[in-house]
């Protein structure tokens, strides 16, 4: 079983660094096209925000995590890990203008892009 979940969370850390790379990419597709704005292409991340939490009251430690990513322009994405007993979830949501792109953000995800917004 400690096999399983080991190997649930290789795929699930995986899945979260190809999202990232494909978020990293797009951004820095859109801001090199922007060549009228140097400050973008200085800084395709000038918000980032990182919160470990527990969901879970019956799991201890802080094992989740909520990742922010925004650029200059608010414009981003928030990737959600949950991390529970025998499974690990990763959620990826987009933001634009610093607000959910028809989403609906968890109580956790709200306060970890309002921190990133505010920084």
């Amino acid at each position: 079983m400690n096999l399983v979940v080991a190997i649930l969370l290789i795929v699930n850390l995986c899945w979260s660094i190809y999202l990232t790379y494909l978020f990293t990419k797009k951004v820095k597709d859109k801001s090199s096209s922007n060549t009228s704005n140097q400050k973008d292409n200085l800084l395709a991340y000038p918000k980032i925000n990182l919160v470990r939490f527990n969901p879970f009251e019956e799991l201890g430690g802080d094992q989740s995590f909520i990742l922010v990513l925004l650029d200059s322009h608010l414009d981003g994405v928030i990737v959600t890990s949950l991390h529970a007993k025998d499974t690990t979830r990763v959620y990826a949501k987009p933001i634009r203008n610093g607000q959910a792109d028809n989403v609906t953000l968890s109580k956790e995800e709200k306060v970890a892009l309002a921190k990133a917004v505010k920084n």
